[in-house]
């Protein structure tokens, strides 16, 4: 079934924001991207599915959510430039392959 490993990689590319606004911006779109990614790194699918499909397939679904959440933080965020273009692509690559598993396995 679908892989935790997906979800994993909107928490590591909260390691690599580089979040260069004015200091109250700065402040809070780093207390935006620790509350997201404290969400992310807790989330585990298998354990809030258990062995229910349906159940599983939701658990998916809200990590898919938050991942969707971080990049809202991340596109706002990062300043325009090579760096921000880069996160959002690879976060967009990260939903888009969530998205086709939960697809795929929960229809």
């Amino acid at each position: 079934m679908i892989t935790t490993g997906t979800m994993r990689v909107a928490a590591i590319a909260a390691a690599l924001l580089g979040l260069s606004a004015a200091t109250a911006r700065a402040d809070e779109c780093e207390a935006m991207s620790k509350s997201v990614k404290t969400l992310i790194d807790k989330m585990d699918p298998a354990a809030k599915g258990g062995n229910n499909p349906a159940r599983l397939c939701a658990a998916f679904g809200e990590g898919l959510g938050l991942m969707k959440s971080f990049r809202i933080v991340v596109d706002e965020c990062l300043e325009e430039g090579d760096e921000r273009t880069k996160v959002l692509a690879g976060l967009d690559r990260s939903i888009r392959q969530l998205q086709t598993e939960v697809d795929k396995s929960c229809e």
